[in-house]
């Protein structure tokens, strides 16, 4: 796990060696062991590549990066793991005379893709990884990302440079960065919290999708200011494709196949126990997050009967309501686990907020962050390397809207637009007894009184059409009604080829957007961030290739069964620990952030959320923003999630544009 940051430029352009390792230093954090750079002369073109290092499998000078093959031919810059780097390994010894330096997967995935095809080498790798592999004989260099986007990998671009980095802090110091924010992405921003791949907060620069591969070919590429990424990959010069795809490794038929229920549980726990056994390589210590909940109690309970003596790690909450350690500890009791509880307070949370802008480097709104932080802060005193349950979720239909949708779809769809439209303007006329007897249906999602919450639910219905549009309003916070800012993209999110399979149902279409956008680009974009700022590296057994394709096979009442997400990985837990100590609602990572804006927090949220922060961008409607802020304030309606989108975005604007 490291830090990975280059740069290609033309031989007068004034950005100097020593400057160019400085902003190296502004991704340390990711890789305090060693610092690694290297400058190249191709095709009258300067390719500078820079490492930071977190040394995790072999700790010694062979590891260093950028590494440079023995043939001369590549030079690398590779952030990530390969956890099969052993059997690839054994694999080129069979083929090929190779002279081992050391033992990193580093070398391992140099030598592979030196000696093999370049889309099979790709698929051939377990792992998460991001890399740039200079190839100095054909004046190429390729950019790649791992299948499910765990390692981050930025793109920025002008008519003088070309960047790349596992963090947008070092670009936005190269000479001539543009910082012109990218609206669609503030309208992106505001309706999900993230900002979804390939788009990033500026219209220079992008997110490398996960699952593809850019090749630049230096004797064709001309440096020049893409306002796309479409764009970028269409001009001369470069190549993109995807090099692995759920959907195309899907086996589609094979739903219709007999599936049996203890092959099923068999196939699954087999896979699963493979993927942790394969991610407890390491040359240093290494545990386990454990909430207490099915995914990561699942992990942890797989690394005990492997290893024996698993750390594990829980943060608990002075505040009663959220806290779920008390469960973490009595699943840890009867694992027999290495474990450690840090109950939080307040004030843990409010030292880091201030430093979340320099942490996600641009707007993230997940307030989950905040306790990921703090959980990787406490594994970061012991070890080097965590497990989590992270992805268990999207695999294997988790969240709560995967259990309500299709109920909710068969009554929305027959509700004309006109309708809805009368009833949001009839709301406000009808008794509270009303209001708050209708608003028993809704589900959990609406937040706030009881009148309100039928106001929000209407809203939404207004302008679904479609499963796209109803899966839409159930991950949206804004609406265009909303009229905080202009928005000129409803819906930028679509996907229609998924919700019009006949191949899949709603649920499992849900499940797949959701693999494609929420995961990579919320969830482990979160978990990374807050990890690697205490450079500690985070592991995901749940997105191993092999295991991801035959789950996405299963039909869905493996997932979901009788009312009940995560079936199988249920009966499968349950032969570890007993089902009273996991059967209870999901609470998910939640902080009473909602609370906290009407106390300790308010002095802060009024100076990030006033007139004079507003008029220095110039987005947000302040009217708007005041109401937000006076509705919550006395209490009638909680705001809590559009203000924080709001506070965060203005926060980082702040730190990156003052």
């Amino acid at each position: 796990m490291c830090g990975i940051f280059g740069c290609i430029h033309n031989p007068d352009y004034n950005f100097q060696d020593e400057q160019f390792k400085s902003l190296v230093r502004k991704i340390e954090h990711r890789g305090p062991d060693n610092l690694g750079f290297s400058s190249h002369y191709i095709n009258n073109k300067l390719v500078k590549l820079g490492h930071a290092r977190l040394s995790i499998i072999d700790l010694n000078e062979t590891g260093h990066q950028p590494m440079h093959s023995d043939s001369g031919k590549y030079s690398i810059i590779f952030n990530g793991e390969i956890y099969n780097h052993l059997d690839i390994r054994k694999y080129l010894d069979s083929k090929y005379q190779i002279g081992w330096r050391g033992t990193s997967d580093t070398e391992t995935l140099l030598n592979l893709l030196e000696r093999e095809d370049l889309k099979k080498s790709l698929n051939r790798l377990e792992g998460m990884f991001s890399f740039v592999l200079l190839d100095h004989s054909k004046e190429e260099i390729i950019i790649s990302r791992d299948h499910s986007g765990e390692k981050p990998l930025y793109l920025s671009c002008s008519k003088d440079y070309f960047g790349f980095a596992s963090d947008l802090n070092p670009l936005k110091g190269i000479p001539g960065f543009i910082n012109s924010i990218n609206r669609k992405s503030v309208e992106n921003f505001l309706q999900y919290n993230y900002i979804p791949s390939p788009d990033s907060i500026y219209e220079s620069s992008f997110k490398l999708p996960p699952a593809s591969c850019l090749i630049l070919d230096l004797k064709e590429f001309k440096l020049n200011s893409f306002s796309s990424f479409e764009g970028l990959i269409r001009s001369k010069g470069v190549q993109f494709f995807n090099w692995w795809s759920l959907k195309n490794n899907l086996d589609l038929k094979g739903k219709s196949d007999s599936f049996n229920d203890s092959e099923v549980e068999e196939q699954i726990t087999n896979l699963l126990k493979s993927s942790v056994k394969s991610q407890l390589i390491s040359d240093v210590p290494l545990g386990a997050f454990l909430s207490g909940g099915i995914d990561s109690s699942l992990v942890a309970a797989l690394m005990q009967e492997i290893n024996g003596n698993t750390r594990t790690y829980t943060i608990g909450f002075d505040f009663a309501e959220f806290d779920e350690s008390v469960y973490a500890k009595k699943v840890s009791d009867h694992l027999g686990t290495n474990h450690t509880t840090y109950t939080c307070g307040e004030n843990d949370f409010f030292d880091l907020i201030e430093h979340l802008p320099s942490v996600f480097s641009e707007p993230f709104a997940d307030s989950s962050q905040l306790p990921t932080m703090l959980v990787s802060k406490l594994a970061r005193k012991d070890v080097k390397v965590a497990l989590s349950g992270d992805a268990g979720d999207e695999v294997f239909g988790g969240y709560n809207r995967y259990l309500i949708a299709n109920k909710y779809w068969k009554l929305i769809k027959h509700i004309p637009p006109s309708l809805t439209k009368f009833l949001i303007k009839s709301t406000s006329l009808l008794p509270k007894k009303s209001t708050a007897l209708l608003s028993n249906f809704l589900p959990h999602k609406f937040s706030g009184s009881k009148s309100d919450r039928l106001e929000k639910a209407l809203k939404k219905i207004s302008y679904i059409h479609d499963k796209n549009s109803f899966y839409s309003s159930m991950t949206k916070e804004w609406t265009s009604s909303d009229q905080i800012m202009e928005f000129t993209n409803e819906s930028n999110l679509t996907y229609e080829d998924l919700f019009n399979s006949e191949n899949l149902t709603f649920e499992e279409a849900m499940m797949h957007a959701d693999f494609l956008s929420y995961l990579p680009d919320d969830i482990l974009c979160k978990v990374d961030r807050s990890s690697m700022y205490y450079s500690l590296e985070t592991r995901a057994p749940f997105l191993n290739k092999e295991l991801l394709e035959y789950a996405y096979k299963l039909p869905l009442e493996y997932k979901i069964r009788n009312g009940k997400s995560k079936w199988i990985l249920r009966k499968i837990l349950n032969k570890y620990v007993p089902p009273e100590l996991i059967e209870r609602p999901k609470q998910g990572f939640g902080i009473p952030v909602s609370k906290w804006m009407r106390s300790e927090l308010k002095p802060w949220v009024n100076d990030m959320l006033s007139p004079e922060v507003l008029k220095k961008h110039n987005l947000f409607n302040e009217k708007v923003v005041n109401d937000l802020k006076n509705s919550h304030f006395n209490g009638s309606v909680n705001n809590e999630h559009k203000m924080w989108s709001l506070i965060q975005f203005n926060q980082w604007y702040l730190d990156n544009h003052n």
